[in-house]
């Protein structure tokens, strides 16, 4: 199995395939190369996942094909869920940690 395809399984919703090709970029896999045991545990692989389940986390209800996809938001939070925890485990964390806060007396 091909990296690109291992990343396509992961759901059976219909991932761009330009958006899976993103996704492998930025993780810094070969959308081409075998998928090894040894790949499926690397750092790589793991932000794919992570990228992967942070697109699905916000992608669109859809109609394809006359087959529905549609994601409620508790699949959605646990899909945000899924990939910050990956994130976290990579020491990459989602911006959470930007401070906010209000400047002067009214709030």
């Amino acid at each position: 199995m091909k990296t690109s395809n291992a990343i396509k399984a992961m759901s059976s919703y219909p991932i761009p395939a330009a958006t899976i090709e993103n996704i492998i970029e930025e993780a810094g896999l070969d959308a081409e190369a075998d998928i090894t045991k040894e790949m499926r545990a690397s750092d790589q692989f793991k932000k794919a996942k992570a990228l992967t389940y942070a697109f699905l986390s916000e992608a669109p209800n859809i109609t394809q094909g006359g087959i529905s996809y549609t994601f409620s938001e508790d699949e959605r939070s646990r899909f945000q869920k899924k990939s910050s925890n990956l994130l976290a485990e990579l020491g990459e964390d989602e911006g959470s940690d930007i401070p906010c806060g209000y400047i002067g007396e009214d709030f």
